[in-house]
């Protein structure tokens, strides 16, 4: 009866002697240690069935077992496959010279191996880490170093021009006008070159245009840093995803790009923009030697992979429901990112980001010329005070042009424009929370007669037809503001629209 009790249990059970011979098993202690089940235990021994290596530590839990209780992990052979890991508990049965060793079996092949699993994973996470982190901190040092090399040097330059305009003012002979007009042209560069750099970390063409414009911008960018040429095939009208896979597709395209100016060789590269009903993939190809298959290999086996481009965002992918592939032959290599979107039957954008908006639907009611005694109202809509503040004064001299007010951002520039009932609305494009484009698209469907001047630091092509097709009736960058900006102003006051021919087309 106690044999059949025993045979019945779920975990293996042995009796054996210290020498590591078989008295008893049952059922399951047979099958954990991989004992053919029509073979009768009794008189085997355990050293028949415990890899080599496992045996000596085996055979020193046996005599150990006879003082205390031992518990320990063994490896037992099977037949054409790899060590499975026994969990053992010895303890002692009888006393003296009959004490015997009783053995309770589970495997944890299983549970081992998903440890192993787990630590190599944790180690190759923390070594992702450090180097994530390290990155970052050469990343802070060159911008640090290119702020003080060119942005800083230029700026002491134009505190010393103006210093010495300041110095010379009351000289007849000097050219105050020249001067003058240096500092601004100084100005203008460390503007163009603050607004790159801000670009590169994040561009704000991704969150207000969306992500066809964006990598439209950056690829025109990158070819002419790089020299490179790079040909980007977008569909006409892409609509909208969610902001983080935008992003993370965007990332897959300056990686992309990046590692063929690092390691390809190739003078060429191309962008693939692929849309479906419920994914869109992404795909940057060049025509390089390709990437070595051990290289490859290593890219492909995850955390472990060389640096932290390819696998940090193979990871980001992964976690929105996603994948990352490479391909790689002697003509060339081939990045594929691919998201499901989940969103069949959403809204198209035109243009990569621009409302699609027909222009009967938006038609401007007839408005009479501002008399020249009577004073225009103006309301500013930029997220920055420094920029409002430079409005003002652009404008502070105009005895016809009235600032009756101010807003942050898009959602406070729609409640004021119904309150103020302002003629002129000058509009930031990329502001926190609700964009330009957006407010611009929304104070038109209020039916607020309010013409819209865009003003941004943004000169991507075709921004001009977005802006017309949000309903907005000029544009002026903010570089050329002194230029430009009361020109516009005049211009849509009497009923005209405004963009400079130096605007991308």
């Amino acid at each position: 009866m106690l044999r059949e009790l025993l045979d019945g249990l779920p975990v293996g059970v042995a009796n054996v002697l210290p020498s590591g011979q078989i008295l008893y098993a049952n059922a399951q202690f047979l099958e954990t240690l991989g004992i053919p089940s029509h073979r009768e235990p009794s008189g085997c021994h355990l050293r028949n069935f415990v890899v080599g290596r496992s045996w000596e530590a085996m055979y020193s839990a046996l005599e150990r077992a006879l003082q205390t209780p031992v518990d320990g992990d063994i490896q037992v052979a099977t037949r054409g496959g790899k060590p499975r890991t026994i969990r053992l508990s010895l303890g002692t049965v009888g006393a003296g010279r009959h004490a015997t060793v009783r053995i309770v079996a589970t495997e944890v092949t299983e549970l081992v191996e998903a440890n192993r699993a787990l630590q190599e994973t944790e180690a190759s996470l923390r070594s992702l880490s450090a180097r994530i982190l390290q990155l970052q901190d050469q990343e802070r040092r060159r911008i640090a170093r290119d702020l003080h090399d060119t942005t800083g040097q230029e700026l002491a330059v134009i505190v010393m021009s103006l210093r010495h305009i300041s110095d010379c003012l009351s000289r007849p002979d000097f050219d105050a006008r020249k001067a003058i007009l240096e500092a601004v042209e100084l100005a203008r560069k460390v503007n163009e070159e603050i607004r790159t750099l801000s670009y590169l970390l994040h561009p704000p063409l991704l969150d207000e245009f969306g992500l066809g414009s964006a990598l439209k911008w950056y690829v025109e960018g990158f070819s002419k840093r790089s020299g490179i040429d790079v040909s980007l095939e977008v569909p006409d009208k892409l609509r909208r995803f969610p902001p983080d896979k935008e992003t993370a597709l965007f990332r897959v395209v300056q990686e992309g790009l990046t590692n063929v100016m690092r390691h390809s060789g190739s003078r060429k590269a191309s962008i693939g923009v692929l849309a479906g009903k419920t994914d869109v993939q992404v795909t940057v190809r060049d025509q390089g030697s390709g990437i070595d298959r051990r290289v490859l290999a290593r890219l492909g086996s995850g955390a472990k992979a060389l640096g932290v481009g390819i696998p940090g965002l193979r990871e980001r992918l992964r976690q929105l429901g996603g994948s990352l592939d490479i391909f790689s032959h002697s003509q060339g290599t081939e990045l594929v990112a691919t998201l499901s979107t989940g969103q069949e039957g959403a809204p198209e954008i035109s243009g990569g980001g621009a409302f699609e908006v027909s222009r009967s639907e938006h038609a401007e009611p007839p408005r009479e010329i501002v008399a020249a005694a009577q004073c225009a109202r103006i309301l500013v809509v930029d997220d920055h005070e420094l920029m409002r503040r430079g409005i003002r004064a652009l404008l502070d001299d105009q005895p016809d042009l009235e600032i009756c007010g101010e807003a942050q951002n898009g959602s406070e520039a729609l409640q004021k424009a119904g309150e103020l009932n302002p003629d002129i609305i000058i509009m930031d494009l990329s502001m926190p929370g609700c964009g330009g484009l957006s407010a611009a698209k929304e104070i038109r469907h209020s039916g607020s007669p309010a013409k819209i001047l865009v003003f941004t630091n943004q000169s991507l092509p075709g921004i001009e037809r977005m802006v017309q097709a949000a309903g907005g009736s000029g544009l002026v960058l903010k570089a050329f503001a002194g230029r430009d900006l009361l020109k516009g102003i005049r211009a849509l006051l009497a009923g005209e629209q405004f963009y400079p021919s130096d605007i991308p087309a």
